[in-house]
């Protein structure tokens, strides 16, 4: 059934690329997550941060079921400072001097605590290289989480192929929920710690060429 709607896709795949001139698509098997961060402690008088993560996994990729996870990607963190932070008085305009961006990279791992047919829950933990961004001025940021992902899943392989082209799917769809423990090595005047939730997608590996 799973590789019956992956051949599916497929075969849409190969027709719409077909229809839109031919050309090719590539897809690469991914992981996307997009979510709200709070921060902790009596120093963290701050609005929350949005916090993107989109990296390359290998959860994504296999086509079978598996309990463990290994990605790397980009990760990024954005908030405006509350407005008794000591920043304020760099005088640098307040949409400036108050925003904190932090860009970079990631390296995770997981482990499937919990797996079923079509449902799973991960507990993994990841490593950061950022770079943050702050009232004109940048400096270096390492960061360490700890996550909890639930999610709905499917898996499969299929190819499709004609002489309007071909197509290959590999890996697995899912959406998911996540919470996790974010710990960077911010001063304490910016929050190091924050407690996150977001939503999360995995995307398969897809090739599409089409004539």
């Amino acid at each position: 059934m799973r590789s019956n709607r992956l051949a599916a896709l497929a075969v849409l795949l190969v027709a719409s690329t077909a229809s839109a001139g031919g050309g090719a698509i590539f897809v690469p098997p991914a992981e996307v997550s997009v979510g709200v961060g709070a921060p902790l402690g009596a120093t963290a008088q701050y609005q929350s941060s949005t916090e993107v993560l989109a990296g390359i996994h290998w959860a994504s990729l296999y086509w079978h079921p598996t309990r463990f996870d290994i990605g790397l990607g980009y990760v990024g963190s954005f908030r405006q400072l509350g407005a008794s932070s000591a920043l304020r008085e760099s005088g640098m305009p307040d949409s400036d001097a108050n925003r904190l961006a932090l860009d970079g990279g990631y390296i995770s791992l997981a482990y499937a605590i919990e797996s079923h047919p079509h449902w799973r829950t991960w507990l993994g933990a990841r490593v950061e290289s950022m770079e943050a961004s702050l009232a004109g001025t940048s400096f270096a940021v390492l960061g360490e989480a700890v996550r909890l992902d639930g999610e709905v899943f499917t898996t499969g392989a299929a190819a499709a192929g004609g002489h309007g082209g071909g197509a290959l799917v590999a890996g697995a769809f899912s959406v998911g929920f996540y919470v996790e423990a974010v710990h960077r090595d911010l001063p304490p005047e910016l929050g190091p710690n924050a407690l996150t939730a977001g939503v999360s997608m995995r995307i398969p590996f897809i090739l599409v060429a089409a004539n």
